[in-house]
């Protein structure tokens, strides 16, 4: 058993959620100090509207509360955990493995052919030092195709 996804994706999500908190408080600190805060609601109010716009955009755009937290890898099946939702993905089940790059972050997209408490595809970071290495990053992909289809087919002689 050995840990395939990066070990702090938990942490990198509630940095993103932070960032955005502390946009916002930037934003508003300025009128809350000087006391033209009631006078500028308005305009302040507005500001934080296209401040939540863009961050809700760039959620949308990158989905990375989608990721999962963790993911162990078993040989035989892939234990995910994300929040407080953890499942067990038997090989069997996989149908695919991709990797996407976005902004320069790899993001390995594990396709399954029965949909989960987690989905019908589990997103997760690969281990970070992985991350400069996308050639890396698709072998660990390919090869939990590779393993998928081989126990596909182990489990199609079994039925």
């Amino acid at each position: 058993m050995h840990v395939i996804s990066f070990k702090n994706t938990l942490l990198f999500k509630r940095g993103i959620w932070l960032s955005a908190a502390a946009l916002i408080a930037f934003v508003l600190t300025p009128s809350m100090l000087n006391g033209n805060f009631r006078q500028n609601l308005a305009s302040i109010l507005f500001a934080v509207g296209i401040l939540s716009v863009c961050f809700v955009y760039f959620l949308w755009r990158t989905q990375i509360h989608r990721l999962a937290d963790e993911v162990r890898d078993h040989e035989d099946r892939l234990c995910v955990r994300r929040g407080r939702t953890e499942e067990i993905i038997y090989l069997s089940n996989i149908a695919g493995a991709d990797v996407s790059t976005s902004s320069g972050i790899h993001r390995i997209t594990v396709r399954l052919r029965e949909a989960t408490k987690l989905g019908g595809k589990i997103e997760f970071l690969p281990q970070a030092s992985l991350w400069s290495n996308v050639s890396a990053v698709r072998r660990l992909a390919s090869s939990l195709t590779d393993r998928a289809s081989l126990a596909k087919g182990i489990g199609a002689r079994r039925d």
